[in-house]
């Protein structure tokens, strides 16, 4: 069955949308104050994930609450493992992680970064990543016997940069980044669960978009908790049966 996780909280311990959440995913990703998160909200969704029998992962990032971990940083690797050490150190006993914003991103595409990441996910005992199905992460990680969760996002759009061997989000920056309409979440959920693929949204030289179809494997189907749509769509997907077909 394909799972829903959700990155929790990142607005506090008492968020009302956040608390509710916890009712309809399996996995909370929960912020460990590298972008958001502090030890009362991570004892929070850590007591709630235990309650309702919710698998958690280490949600961790680069030191920037500033800019909620969503910009690269220029940062020694000696700096960021640091900071992953002091984020991890909340969750000591966790096995399972998923970077968050421009690290998560970064991973993705940079090999150098991958695999200081990876060998940090070994150096503490974790034996399973989310991360994108084909992302050089992926590739390290399993190479290194790391279970790979591949994730794919259930209101974000996909896009296929020039040179790009695999889909990636399209940039926040733009107006389309992010779906708001939870029929069409929906449909982009059941897309990759049943069909195993996604329509990419490619930007042309006239400034007009157009759409494609392409792969997309996902073990997992991500909700930002902050999604104009996150709780209607946590309860449409909770009462669909996610399986492939």
């Amino acid at each position: 069955m394909i799972k829903i996780n959700c990155d929790i909280g990142e607005r506090g311990p008492r968020h009302p949308v956040d608390l509710e959440l916890m009712n309809d995913i399996h996995i909370a990703n929960i912020a460990c104050g590298g972008h958001a998160g502090d030890p009362e909200s991570v004892g929070v969704f850590m007591g709630l994930a235990s309650k309702n029998n919710i698998q958690v992962a280490a949600h961790l990032s680069y030191p920037d609450r500033e800019n909620f971990g969503r910009l690269t940083m220029e940062i020694s690797q000696e700096q960021l493992l640091s900071s992953l050490d002091t984020q991890f150190s909340l969750m000591p006993r966790g096995k399972m992680v998923k970077f968050h914003g421009a690290l998560y991103n970064d991973s993705c595409t940079d090999p150098a970064l991958a695999q200081t990441l990876t060998s940090w996910l070994q150096a503490n005992e974790i034996t399973r990543i989310i991360t994108p199905a084909g992302s050089k992460l992926a590739r390290h990680c399993g190479d290194a016997n790391i279970r790979v969760v591949a994730e794919a996002f259930a209101e974000r759009r996909y896009t296929r940069p020039p040179g790009a061997d695999s889909p990636q989000l399209v940039s926040r920056a733009k107006d389309y980044a992010c779906i708001h309409d939870c029929d069409q979440a929906v449909e982009q959920t059941l897309n990759i669960i049943r069909n195993n693929r996604i329509d990419l949204v490619i930007e042309n030289e006239d400034n007009t978009v157009s759409y494609e179809s392409a792969p997309m494997e996902a073990d997992t189907v991500c909700i930002h908790s902050d999604s104009v749509i996150s709780l209607e769509l946590a309860k449409r997907l909770a009462a669909i049966t996610l399986e492939k077909e």
